[in-house]
Parts: C-alpha cells; structure tokens; sequence
C-alpha cells in the first residue's frame, strides 16, 4: 500500500512540474522570453542568439516603452554575428511593477545582476530612460561593459527625500495609474504620442500600437512608474568623462521628445573619441524608425568594444 501511495505522489508531483512548466511556456510573451528573479523583482528579458558569436550587446528601452522598441535593431545586430539581449526594466514591458511593499532596488543594480547572471562582458546599449541607465551602469560597474551604444539618452537628477516620498504617497501613484491607464485604452491619445515620438504621421498611422499600449495596461505600471521616480540614480559626470571605452551617441534632428539640455551635457561629458551621429528621420524613435541604419551607424562601435 505504501509503495502504491508513493508512486501516486510522485506522478502527482511530475504532473505538477510538467503543468508548472507547461504554464509557464504559456504566459511568455515572446517565444525568446526568458525571466529572471532578482530579490522581490522579476525582469523579463528576450535572447537573440547569433551561432559563434564572441561578443554580446544588451539594450535598455526608453520611458514607456519595452524590448519591442529593439526588435528590428536586435535582428540586424544578430546578422552582423552579435547575440543580443533586450531587458524590460521595472515596471515596463513584462518585468515587475514596484509597490510599497517590495524591498525597492535601482534599475542599474537589477540590471547589472541580470548581467553578471548570464557572464562575461557588454557591449551595453539604451535609448532615452534606457541609455541614461546604460550610463549609470557603466559608471558603477565598469568591469561589465566594454563598450556605449546611446541613442538620444536622458539621465535623471538626484530625487530629494521630501520629493520621494511625495512620489510614493497614495495620491501620485493612483493619479499616475489613471494617466497611464487612460492614455493605453485611447488610440487617438497613443496615436498622438507614437506620431509625436517618430516625427512621421504616415508612420504613425500604420504603426502597431499594441507594442506599446498592451505591456501599459498591465495592473499597477502607473503606480510602478510614480514609485519608480522616487528612487532614480543621477549620473556621475566625472566618471562618464574617465570611461575608456568606445562610444557612440546617436541623435536625431527633429527630436521632439528629448531634452536638448541633457542631451548636451552627456555629449560633453562622453569619453575622448566618442563618436556621433544625427538621425534625419524617425525622430526620438529613430532607432526603431531604420533599425537597419542604427545597425550600420553604430557597428564600427561594436567592432571596437
């Protein structure tokens, strides 16, 4: 009888792990989704493999947006014989939205594990929120990263404490839920903004706006996004300056998005011999708009790295 009810158990137990797999297989978004726990967090990320590769690009996505915004770019990397990783920070895409209750980590720590996790060393790229996190990390683990690929970056400033707490209280992350809530639902609001990002209203009109409305509709991204705010790591100039590593900042002509302000200070405090380039078209999305010219621009860089 003993033997009977053990043998029971253990098909139970292996029709509970093949179904947890099963499950699990089910809920990624992509079929290269692969998921990692880092304390509270869990960061979803994409892995496009290039056979032989011996160097490795990670990307970093922009305010709002997710690994959707670097498909293009990700497969021409991979046909220049690069494996590339494309990472949901916090509260986008498909990674963790942060609460109150969690114990709150910075993007370029969780990132920098992810990193340290799958080995070796980055060619370390990100666009806007994406490419000043990129700075960040190569700044405070510099040990990872061998080289800067930044398109239209955009660092943030030292959050006060008063300000921190603000960002965190009930009121600011159900206003940020409402916001973020109302604009995914309103395709006359997300067309607005995907014209406003790519300068190109023939392009928006045909654009998927479910790449970025449906990881937006997500339970608590605006509350996530508030809590968010409230914790962000300012750039050390200094350090970006000291970099010995190739780098390479791509800008785009009629950004609308883009603080010009900022945008200039981290040109100025970029590496000696960092490189640059001015997209005509596709705005602050220009890396989306022609991936196949963000490819081209930006591979001498990650020749170098």
């Amino acid at each position: 009888m003993k033997k009977l009810t053990a043998i029971f158990l253990s098909l139970i137990l292996v029709f509970s792990l093949c179904s947890t797999a099963l499950a699990a297989e089910e809920t990624k978004p992509f079929e290269n989704s692969e998921f990692y726990c880092v304390g509270d967090y869990t960061l979803h990320y994409r892995v496009y493999e290039s056979p032989n590769s011996e160097k490795q690009v990670m990307l970093l996505h922009g305010f709002g947006l997710s690994t959707a915004s670097f498909e293009g770019l990700a497969e021409n990397y991979v046909s220049e014989g690069y494996s590339v990783v494309l990472v949901d920070l916090p509260n986008f895409g498909y990674s963790s939205r942060e609460t109150t209750k969690m114990n709150l980590q910075n993007r370029e720590d969780l990132v920098a594990s992810l990193m340290q996790k799958l080995g070796g060393k980055w060619i370390l790229g990100g666009h806007s929120m994406g490419g000043g996190v990129a700075i960040n990390i190569a700044t405070m683990y510099s040990d990872l990263v061998s080289a800067l690929v930044l398109f239209a970056p955009q660092t943030n400033s030292a959050v006060s404490p008063i300000m921190a707490t603000i960002m965190k209280s009930p009121a600011i992350r159900s206003l940020y839920n409402v916001l973020i809530s109302f604009a995914a639902k309103t395709p006359a609001l997300m067309r607005m903004m995907v014209e406003m990002s790519f300068s190109d209203a023939e392009y928006a009109k045909k654009y998927d706006l479910s790449r970025i409305s449906d990881p937006l509709k997500i339970k608590g991204t605006g509350s996530g996004m508030a809590i968010m705010s409230s914790h962000t790591v300012a750039p050390n100039f200094e350090k970006l300056s000291l970099l010995e590593i190739p780098c390479i900042v791509v800008t785009a002509s009629d950004d609308k998005v883009a603080s010009q302000d900022n945008l200039e200070a981290i040109i100025a405090s970029c590496p000696e011999g960092t490189k640059t380039y001015n997209f005509e078209k596709g705005g602050h999305m220009m890396m989306e708009y022609d991936s196949a010219l963000a490819c081209e621009v930006t591979l001498e860089i990650l020749q170098a790295a």
